[in-house]
Parts: C-alpha cells; sequence; structure tokens
C-alpha cells in the first residue's frame, strides 16, 4: 500500500505545482481517516494531497477530536442521529471525505454536510486502490463542474443574447431558442436542472452542430431542428446558461454515444487530455475556464400537464 502511494503520487504529481492559488467555486473538504489507522492515514493524506495540488478543492484543517466520533448513514444515505449532530458541527466545511482500510478492503465515502448525506460511496481490494481513488476523483470534478456552471455569476455585459426562450414550459414541450453575439466568439450553451443530483446538459454544441465557434451578428438555433429536446416530466425551474469565450475550452473534453443528441463536458482529470499531459503548468483549478468565462442566463419553469 506504502510502495503504491509513492509511485503513484510521484507519476501523477511530477506536473503540478502544490503552491498553486485555488479559484473559486470549489468545496471547502474535511478529508478523514475514520477509523484511524496506519494504513488509512496514508490513504487519506494521499488524497488530501490530490485534492489541494490539483485545485479540485479548499483543504480544512483537521477538526478535533474527528477520529473519535461516529459516521454512519441508513441504506438511503441519509446520516443517523448521532451522526448528523457531528456534522453540524462542521460549520466551515462543504464535504466531508471518510476514508478507511479494513480486513484488506479501503473505502471512501463522500458526505454532503448542508443536506447531512452520503453522496458517494464506494470500497475496492487495497490492492485497487489507485483505482479507487482516480474513481472518486473523478466524481469530484464532476461535482466541481457542475458547481461552477451553477454558481459562476451572469454577466450583463456579456456578449451573448438569448432569443425565443419562454418562461414557462409543460412536460414533453419542445424547447428551442435562438441565440447571438455581438463579437466573435466560443459560445457554450448548458441546461442546469434545478435537482442538483441531475447532470447539467450541454446543448451547444452538440452531436449535428458542433462548430461552436459564432462570429458576429451570426443568429443560431439552438437545438437545430435535426435534434429533439424537450420538457422533462419533472415540474422545476431550470436555468438555461451561455457562455462566452475568447478561447476554446480545450482543457475539457466533449463525449457522447452516438444515439445521444448531446455532449458530456468531462473535465481533463477525467479524460487525461493530451493538452495537459503536455503542460507544465496546469490550470489553477478544474473549472476556471469557466470561473473567467461571461455568462448570460435564462430561468424558466417547466409545469406539469
Amino acid at each position: 500500500m506504502k510502495r503504491f502511494l509513492v509511485i503513484f503520487s510521484i507519476a501523477s504529481l511530477s506536473v503540478v505545482s502544490a503552491d498553486r492559488t485555488v479559484s473559486t467555486p470549489v468545496f471547502k473538504i474535511a478529508v478523514e481517516a475514520y477509523p484511524s489507522t496506519e494504513e488509512s492515514r496514508i490513504l487519506r493524506d494521499f488524497i488530501k494531497e490530490q485534492i489541494q495540488s490539483s485545485g479540485r478543492g479548499n483543504l480544512s484543517f483537521t477538526f478535533p477530536e474527528s477520529e473519535k466520533l461516529v459516521w454512519e448513514f441508513d441504506k438511503a444515505g441519509e446520516a443517523t442521529e448521532g451522526t448528523k449532530a457531528n456534522l453540524q458541527k462542521l460549520t466551515q466545511v462543504d464535504k466531508l471525505v471518510l476514508v478507511s482500510t479494513e480486513d484488506g478492503q479501503a473505502l471512501i465515502s463522500f458526505v454532503d454536510i448542508l443536506h447531512e448525506t452520503l453522496e458517494y460511496r464506494n470500497a475496492l481490494p487495497e490492492s485497487l486502490a489507485k483505482t479507487l481513488v482516480s474513481d472518486f476523483l473523478s466524481y469530484l470534478d464532476k461535482k466541481n463542474i457542475y458547481l461552477a456552471l451553477s454558481h459562476t455569476g451572469a454577466n450583463t455585459s456579456s456578449q451573448v443574447k438569448i432569443n425565443s426562450l419562454k418562461s414557462t414550459y409543460v412536460a414533453g414541450e419542445p424547447i428551442r431558442f435562438e441565440l447571438e453575439t455581438t463579437e466573435d466568439n466560443y459560445v457554450y450553451v448548458v441546461l442546469v436542472p434545478e435537482n442538483q443530483k441531475g447532470e447539467p446538459v450541454l446543448l451547444f454544441p452538440n452531436q449535428i452542430q458542433n462548430d461552436n465557434f459564432v462570429k458576429k451578428g451570426e443568429k443560431v438555433t439552438i437545438p437545430d431542428k435535426r435534434i429533439s429536446f424537450r420538457a422533462p416530466s419533472t415540474p422545476s425551474k431550470d436555468r438555461i446558461r451561455a457562455f462566452v469565450t475568447r478561447e476554446e475550452w480545450k482543457e475539457f473534453q466533449l463525449r457522447g454515444k452516438k444515439e445521444d443528441s448531446f455532449y458530456h463536458l468531462l473535465p481533463p482529470a477525467v479524460t487525461g487530455t493530451k493538452t495537459l499531459a503536455r503542460s507544465l503548468v496546469a490550470p489553477p483549478s478544474i473549472t476556471s475556464p469557466i470561473e473567467q468565462s461571461l455568462v448570460t442566463e435564462w430561468e424558466y419553469e417547466i409545469l406539469s400537464r
């Protein structure tokens, strides 16, 4: 276990500076070994190093007597009463990572402090600790991208306009709108659902409209008439967010199956892009290109039939 952590940390962190200034939005994260053993503390420290050096979060200091506290959740991921009381003490933390190694198994749990729920849990044999850590970091990357897409502030000086979006739609109704820019720009359009458990949908570029460089004054209908995009059956208040950037988001990868109409926006840590592999200086955080982009936002409500 120790040997793996040393080798893996050297290989994965050799091109990353540990003195990086972390951009926001990222989560404030506490990482604890529970129960505390020599092996679980080694794994805990390795995960902390990965999060800090890659800009995936702001790490909090270990809180007093954390290893003596109770961290228990039911089958639905809800915290027990004793665990809720302990989570309520963590006022300066957004997320809690619990790491353990017992009976030859390595376990990582990811807890949402505000909602007092277990978001992620995965266990693998200690010999597969590398796979376990990679899976967890991939999950954290997706959470950070959702946070950036959701919370990056809308800007009145954004150079993109959204037309033809209504304020309400009924379930199953087609959603289609038009956008135009006042300058030549790359444009990314994302649907951010009200329910945070639902993943954002990258509406543009998409499998049909895969060129997202829009020239000044050009009008683009999204989605193309060859693609069906309809209001979901669950009532909600969703948001369409249009991001305008001078530079293409090269750090991110667009992935989608052939049968899908829309791409998924994946971070470099998940896809291992060649751009970062060649670079000696990684971005300030996984979400920095999103945070630096001008945003136009439109909120609409989905009504049940």
